[in-house]
């Protein structure tokens, strides 16, 4: 049997912590696959005026979100002094570690624009709605002040 070098006791050392992150990013880059697809829906949710759906969609991503924001605090702890951490990681766990940060940062951006947009197109539709619902009115103004004209003309005789 071989004597265990400094860099085999560091590795051991460091694993646990590594594992623990790369579960962690692992789970949060699933909540943002899941946030990216829900953005996706909620998209042609909006464009098709379905707001039950739209509703519903929100709740699931709202209960995402929370899963994903109470895992930040355990992600800052394990991430405090990350540079010096990675010396002890194996290359491939390293570059894992980097790799799915990165991935998250891109799902979560994305996720950001898809809002963006669909703020957009929300408020959109909500000046189509208020100019129709104006145009309602206007037209029922017209249409009483028509019929109160018609009720009171003096040249009709009660058959009309």
């Amino acid at each position: 049997m071989s004597p265990i070098t400094t860099t085999q006791v560091k590795a051991v050392a460091a694993r646990p912590w590594q594992q623990e992150l790369l579960d962690l990013l692992q789970r949060q880059q699933q909540m943002a696959d899941q946030l990216v697809q829900l953005a996706q829906s909620q998209a042609s949710l909006i464009a098709d005026s379905h707001t039950d759906g739209l509703l519903e969609l929100l709740t699931r991503r709202q209960a995402i979100i929370d899963d994903f924001t109470s895992s930040q605090s355990q992600l800052t702890e394990l991430t405090r002094g990350l540079d010096q951490r990675l010396e002890l990681v194996p290359p491939a766990d390293r570059d894992r570690i980097k790799s799915l940060i990165g991935e998250i940062g891109q799902r979560l951006a994305l996720i950001l624009d898809r809002d963006e947009q669909d703020q957009a197109s929300l408020r959109t539709h909500r000046s189509q709605i208020k100019q129709e619902l104006s145009s309602m009115g206007t037209a029922r103004q017209a249409r009483h002040a028509y019929q109160g004209r018609a009720a009171t003309n003096r040249f009709a005789d009660r058959r009309g």
